[in-house]
């Protein structure tokens, strides 16, 4: 299991790599709540408007926009729309849309099924850009 987290780490981070910033939250409500960020937002928990890069927490995530990158959370991911990439977390929720997910309990809109236990994708994906 450690193996798994070191991993998920290393792979959010990744996505963020040729980003700029690294942006430290230790809770919500703090001054990045209303803003955009780009490169990687660490925390307890991680909340933002519009990020691009990855957001890593101990808890959750809350994004209303993700342009691109990875959400990790040891609890849940929420985001309203999400362009592209995944969401790692025992629970994922995506409004409008996620690209991948994995977790125990998955909710994704335009996924290939609106909610799906341990994984879910979208349908756009595989070509299909009618959803």
């Amino acid at each position: 299991m450690k193996k798994l987290i070191v991993m998920a780490g290393a792979i959010a981070l990744g996505f963020a790599a040729n980003a700029g910033d690294c942006w430290w939250s230790w809770w919500v409500g703090d001054d990045k709540a209303d803003k955009e960020l780009s490169g990687c937002q660490l925390g307890i928990a991680c909340e933002c408007k519009t990020m691009n890069g990855a957001q890593v927490s101990l808890l959750w995530n809350r994004a209303e926009n993700y342009r691109g990158g990875c959400q990790f959370a040891s609890g849940y991911n929420n985001v309203n729309k999400f362009v592209n990439g995944p969401q790692i977390a025992v629970v994922n929720i995506a409004r409008e849309g996620a690209a991948l997910q994995f977790g125990l309990l998955n909710w994704n809109k335009k996924g290939f099924l609106p909610f799906f236990p341990f994984f879910n994708f979208s349908t756009k994906m595989f070509g299909d850009r009618n959803k």
